[in-house]
């Protein structure tokens, strides 16, 4: 379905459209914040939250309740640098917390692909992309501080295991999960392709590349957007500055949208799994039985079968370890 096709990057669109307005098992051993505000209560540790990413919830603390004037200073501390990218007609009042940040340059919004859409983004200095000493947010001159805040608490998320360039993995994930999405859609309106070794070996090769990025895609996007407007909803609470009732409720929505939106991906990959193998099956007891005429294209052995069933054993390994850590997440956001 081209409807779930969602990648890091769509993401980031209905991100900045929210900016704008202002059966699982889980996992043993990941620690939750507990329902009450933070507001008031900082928490001088490191916590491990769903998707097995740390979070530095001192530092949160700090740029959540540091005075207005004193934003930019405090996130710049935190070793954070912040620059302005300019509306060329802005339809919305220009936040003058951000009018003295200095400018990006042009190349590197460009390089980044920040849209007009878009009114925040973090680049990470690990990126194989740009060169930088620190990561830096993009924040257009019209964004809610909120929204800068967001951003910030983006860029502190951080893996337990430090593993490749986060740009590099999501590249990886986007290519198959196009590939999937095209290549399964043709096998619903057409399953008996599945008889040409040349479709199960790409549809596999699909459902392997997903399922081997599925876990780090969704911590770099869902989980992360769902983690940051949680969090924020703690410690920003209506005696906070930078409060905003109808911001806060659309923050939690949003980490609603993004939760589903990360089940459809898993599901995506898991309806896939489940129709492929059993239409291998069907087709080839069809063989055995004769009601498939041999022709071009048409090779289907049992022990084609049986390597479609360990594939599909293979995939279903990391789709257990997504599912639970699914159900972790949505633990996190009910409480």
């Amino acid at each position: 379905m081209p409807g779930l096709l969602t990648t890091l990057r769509a993401v980031r669109c209905l991100a900045a459209g929210l900016r704008r307005v202002a059966c699982w098992s889980a996992i043993a051993g990941v620690l939750l914040l507990p329902l009450v505000t933070r507001a008031d209560k900082p928490q001088w540790a490191y916590r491990t939250f769903p998707f097995a990413q740390t979070l530095n919830l001192e530092a949160v603390y700090e740029v959540t309740h540091s005075a207005p004037e004193q934003l930019i200073a405090t996130i710049r501390r935190w070793g954070v640098d912040v620059q302005l990218v300019r509306s060329e007609a802005p339809a919305l009042p220009v936040n003058p917390l951000l009018a003295g940040l200095p400018s990006a340059a042009p190349e590197l919004v460009r390089r980044a692909d920040f849209r007009d859409t878009y009114e925040g983004m973090v680049i990470f200095c690990s990126s194989t992309l740009y060169a930088m000493d620190c990561d830096k947010i993009l924040i257009r001159d019209t964004a809610l501080s909120y929204t800068l805040i967001h951003e910030f608490v983006h860029s502190l998320l951080r893996p337990l295991s430090i593993g490749e360039p986060d740009d590099l993995l999501e590249a990886r994930f986007r290519a198959a999960f196009r590939r999937l999405v095209i290549y399964q859609s043709r096998l619903y309106d057409d399953p008996y392709k599945l008889l040409d070794p040349l479709w199960r070996r790409d549809i596999l090769a699909a459902q392997a590349g997903v399922a081997k990025d599925l876990f780090g895609c969704i911590r770099l996007g869902q989980s992360q957007e769902a983690i940051v407007e949680k969090v924020l909803s703690l410690y920003i609470d209506e005696r906070n500055p930078f409060f905003d009732a109808a911001r806060r409720a659309l923050g939690l929505q949003y980490g609603e949208v993004m939760i589903n939106n990360a089940i459809d991906m898993f599901n995506e990959l898991n309806d896939s799994v489940v129709f492929v193998e059993d239409v291998v099956r069907n087709l080839r007891q069809s063989l055995r039985d004769g009601n498939i005429e041999p022709g071009e294209s048409v090779a289907l052995t049992d022990d084609d079968e049986a390597s479609v069933a360990r594939s599909a054993r293979n995939v279903e390994a990391h789709l257990a370890v997504v599912r639970a850590e699914l159900q972790v997440l949505r633990q996190f956001y009910s409480r």
